[in-house]
């Protein structure tokens, strides 16, 4: 699909005129016409303006891809749904990461080390986080 016919799409979805997507955009109802009929593209900026207004990614007003979701939506729509007090709790709990847990001694130098590393990281960013 090319890029007038994801505007039209759009426009039409969100019950507009071409005069309010002009007015949007700064443009005559003109330029909204020559968009959607591809006699005329738009400049970077007015991409932008569309994309954000919409929320739909620059792909997907270009036809690159047919999903309109940008890809830093996704991950706030999924950061913000997601119970992680919830699936630690879980992880904590499960047979096997406490069976983990209970043979360190078996772990590699190299496993000890990641993990210490790792856990060492999480210490300093919580503090780091507390003198915010």
């Amino acid at each position: 699909m090319k890029f007038g016919d994801r505007l039209k799409s759009i426009r039409l979805k969100n019950d507009m005129t071409q005069e309010e997507i002009g007015n949007l955009l700064n443009k005559s109802k003109n330029n909204i016409s020559q968009y959607e009929t591809g006699k005329r593209e738009p400049d970077l900026e007015t991409l932008k303006i569309i994309s954000n207004y919409f929320k739909v990614s620059l792909d997907y007003l270009l036809g690159n891809t047919d999903d309109p979701i940008p890809v830093r939506d996704v991950d706030q729509d999924l950061y913000a749904e997601h119970n992680y007090t919830k699936e630690l709790e879980d992880f904590l709990k499960d047979n096997v990461t406490t069976a983990m847990f209970q043979d360190y001694g078996d772990w590699s130098d190299e496993e000890k080390r990641d993990l210490l590393q790792f856990l060492k990281g999480q210490k300093a960013l919580r503090e780091q986080n507390k003198g915010k």
